[in-house]
């Protein structure tokens, strides 16, 4: 599996763990525009192969709520690796960075994922 969005997968959108049913580009700039500190205030665009629910890619959004980075934008990258899950995280101040990663994803170009940490390590 690659850590880039797959160009045939279909997208499903998760905001505050509600599924939507139908979505478009504006509906995921919304909520991200939309997120607040909060434990149910999230957003995860994810792809699943319909071949083999066992590869997927997701990127994912949400405001940290303490630590060194609270206050700021969370943006987690995961994907299966070669020894288990693998998440790519982070911290970003502007909000239109988030979405800019967001849309790239969206229109399933490649992402620059340097700064990116692997939150296993």
């Amino acid at each position: 599996m690659t850590v880039q969005p797959n160009p045939d997968w279909p997208w499903s959108l998760s905001e505050g763990g509600n599924l939507a049913g139908s979505f478009d580009w504006h509906d995921i700039e919304f909520a991200l525009e939309d997120l607040y500190p909060d434990n149910d205030s999230f957003l995860i665009l994810e792809q699943k192969d319909p071949q083999n629910d066992k590869n997927y890619w997701y990127i994912q959004s949400a405001i940290a709520l303490k630590g060194p980075d609270q206050g700021k934008y969370i943006a987690g990258i995961g994907f299966p690796g070669e020894t288990g899950p693998v998440l790519m995280e982070r911290c970003f101040e502007e909000l239109n960075d988030v979405i800019q990663l967001f849309e790239t994803a969206y229109d399933r170009q490649p992402l620059e994922l340097s700064g990116f940490e692997n939150f296993f390590d």
